[in-house]
């Protein structure tokens, strides 16, 4: 059975365990005890295996034991450390927690430090407003002790130590007034202005010492000096003011801060100008009148003027400079202003008598280019520096130009206006037979306008120096108010010499004497409109006056009519505009007069067909028929052809005489003055002026034929028949 119960590799495995255990296995006769035995020993072995096997299986078990028994103990010291860890972090947050408190206690009290420490330095600093009195007070009695702000004793450290008390002061009245609740801020408010009060004081009283102390020495260096110089009354000042410049700069910068500062500011630069005027009125003045004095010849006067404007404007120069030596400049300048203009004033003053009482308008004319050219438009880019003196030398400008116009009004009324001619003057044409017998003298004397009728040259004369001297308007209206009385005087002299009684002459000449009368006094007109009309061009100007009147004719018919009182209030006088232009009326005028003269001549050479023609209208105008025309006794051939002949005599004979004439007239000699008109332009009017004769001529002898048939077969007659 047990052999039964044994595998195949069972007992393959005790064959080599006997054999390995040295049991034979060739015996026969062994083999059942050797079965038998090897049954024994494989009961033994088996035992034993089996022991070994149990004591194996117990060893794993008893590791395995011991392994539980380990890890049990290991769990159990695991969670007695996992215990004592949750106690430790227990003790860890609690440790935290205390350590967060602990740390924010601290943080509350540096807080509370530092809120405590800052409260007393507030407190601290907000006593310190108070406890300033004492210190600035101190601070101000050592610097007066001292003479701190004085100006030998100026020094950078004491200009920061001066600024540094006003500091102290505004900030402590600014301090103070923004806290009024605070106990006794009044009381210190006014302890710390007074303590400003006494600072400006201390400044201004210094500074005006100062000042005073500069003036005696210049009064002294005057007295004792024959001659002034000009960089004595600045020499001293600008030595003291380098020291006072940064103090008045304090003021300057404070101005805004306080009315105080602007008050002492105002009364140092309103003494400063006192001082400087009562030191330099009566020196300057008594220079400009040694320059400009009464007995100064009429032609020294602009330069008289150019000098004293060239002095007071480098006084005004200086004076702007040592101001700013002192004082910064500030908007508005009052005291620089009034300062500026009290030494412009001067000058004024001195000027102004000198010229009211001037009556030269060539010296007014040069004092007025003088102020104009020399002394404002050099400056004008620097105006607003001396804008003060400018504006007085303006205002004298003005003085000088409404003198000006005054009297060359009262030239324009006088010798343009109210001039009378004398016999010499109007002596036509002798004055051009002498002008061209006496060219060479002429050329000699340089007499410009000879042969020119008085007024011509004198109102050419009074425009030339007024133009671009006098304001554009101004010179327009007056050049036009003199021109028109130039043009009324012209035709004054013009009918003078047509009314004039000419000498006796050869019988042979008496009929030419209504001829030279008339051409006299026309051209005579054209001659000086013409050279009016060329001289007026050269002045870049129109010269146009605007006027308005009124008409109170509706006004005169209403009272007429006895209208009610209120439709009497609603009738107004009539306005009207109108405009003179003197330059077209003189070319009306030399239209008018040549035309004039060309009518004249022509009716002088065509005087007899004039009369046939003049015959012949007044037969036809009575209503006979025109075929008996021919029967008159004027229409015979006799009488034709002597009316033919005496018109072919005044041809030869006052065509060539007309023609002469009026070369005389309107051309022009050599060496005649640049103002006239040049010769080509005479010899054209003059040559235009014969063809517009003949012109002329031409078509009254065609209007003549037209209207007499009569007169056109006669003249087609020929001249034998």
């Amino acid at each position: 059975m047990g052999d039964l119960l044994l595998s195949e590799r069972q007992v393959s495995l005790l064959d080599e365990l006997a054999v390995s255990s040295g049991v034979p296995s060739g015996s026969a006769k062994e083999e059942p005890n050797a079965f038998e035995t090897f049954h024994k020993h494989w009961q033994t072995v088996r035992a034993r295996h089996g022991q070994r096997e149990g004591s194996k299986r117990r060893g794993r078990w008893q590791w395995i034991y011991r392994v539980q028994e380990i890890c049990n103990s290991a769990c159990e010291e695991l969670d007695a450390v996992l215990e004592q860890l949750s106690e430790l972090d227990r003790q860890r947050c609690e440790v935290l927690r205390k350590t967060t408190a602990l740390h924010e206690e601290c943080e509350h009290m540096v807080q509370d430090q530092e809120r405590l420490a800052a409260d007393a330095q507030a407190l601290g600093e907000r006593l310190d407003f108070f406890d300033r009195v004492a210190d600035v007070a101190c601070m101000l009695d050592h610097q007066s002790a001292n003479g701190l702000l004085a100006g030998t004793g100026g020094t950078p450290g004491n200009h920061s130590e001066f600024a540094s008390v006003l500091d102290q002061i505004d900030g402590s009245i600014t301090f103070l007034e923004a806290h009024p609740d605070f106990c006794q801020a009044q009381a210190y408010t006014h302890q710390f202005e007074h303590l400003r009060n006494r600072a400006c004081l201390a400044l201004r009283s210094t500074l005006q010492r100062s000042l005073e102390k500069s003036a005696t020495q210049v009064e002294h260096q005057l007295k004792e000096g024959a001659t002034v110089q000009t960089q004595v009354f600045y020499t001293r000042f600008k030595a003291a003011a380098g020291n006072f410049r940064p103090l008045l700069v304090l003021l300057h910068q404070r101005v805004d801060v306080h009315e105080t500062y602007a008050v002492t500011l105002e009364e140092l630069e309103g003494f400063f100008v006192h001082l400087r005027l009562k030191l330099l009125t009566l020196p300057v003045s008594t220079h400009l009148q040694s320059m400009v004095h009464q007995e100064l010849e009429r032609s020294q006067l602009a330069p008289a003027t150019r000098q004293a404007s060239a002095y007071i404007l480098e006084i005004s120069q200086l004076e702007r400079q040592l101001f700013e030596a002192y004082f910064e400049l500030r908007q508005p300048q009052e005291a620089l202003r009034t300062l500026l203009e009290t030494v412009a004033d001067i000058f004024y003053q001195t000027m102004r008598p000198l010229v009211l009482t001037c009556d030269s308008i060539d010296s007014l004319r040069e004092i007025a280019d003088c102020l104009q050219m020399d002394v404002m438009e050099p400056r004008q880019r620097s105006k607003s520096e001396l804008v003060s003196f400018l504006g007085v030398v303006y205002r004298l400008h003005k003085d000088v130009q409404e003198k000006l116009i005054y009297r060359v009004e009262m030239y324009i009324r006088d010798n343009i206006k109210g001039y009378m001619p004398t016999s010499a003057d109007l002596d036509y044409p002798a004055i051009l037979y002498a002008e061209k017998g006496d060219q060479d003298a002429a050329e000699h004397m340089g007499a410009p306008g000879s042969g020119w009728y008085p007024s011509l040259p004198r109102t050419l004369s009074i425009l030339a120096k007024i133009y671009r001297v006098l304001e554009m308007s101004t010179f327009q209206g007056m050049a036009q108010e003199a021109v028109d009385l130039c043009m009324h005087t012209l035709k004054q002299a013009s009918e003078s010499l047509a009314r004039r009684a000419l000498p006796r002459c050869d019988e042979s000449l008496q009929a030419v004497l209504p001829l030279v009368q008339m051409m006299d006094s026309q051209l005579f007109l054209v001659k000086h409109l013409l050279l009016l009309r060329e001289q007026v061009a050269a002045f870049e100007c129109e010269l146009v006056v605007s006027e308005k009147y009124f008409n109170f004719g509706n006004l005169w018919e209403a009272l007429n009519l006895k209208l009610p009182d209120g439709i009497l209030g609603i009738l107004k006088p009539t306005i009207y505009y109108a405009e003179v232009d003197s330059k077209k009326d003189i070319e009306s005028q030399l239209k008018s007069a040549c035309e004039a003269l060309i009518t004249n001549i022509t009716a002088h050479i065509t005087q007899p067909l004039a009369a046939v023609n003049t015959q012949i209208g007044h037969f036809l105008a009575s209503g006979v028929e025109r075929t008996s025309l021919k029967e008159q006794a004027f229409m015979q051939p006799e009488q034709l052809q002597n009316v033919i002949g005496t018109f072919l005599a005044h041809v030869k004979a006052k065509v060539p005489f007309a023609t002469a004439h009026i070369r005389l007239y309107l051309s022009a000699p050599r060496g005649e003055d640049a103002r006239r008109p040049s010769s080509s332009s005479r010899w054209r009017c003059g040559w235009w002026t014969r063809g517009a004769v003949w012109r002329a001529y031409s078509r009254s002898s065609a209007s003549a034929a037209r209207s007499s048939p009569r007169w056109a077969l006669c003249a087609q007659m020929p001249s034998g028949s």
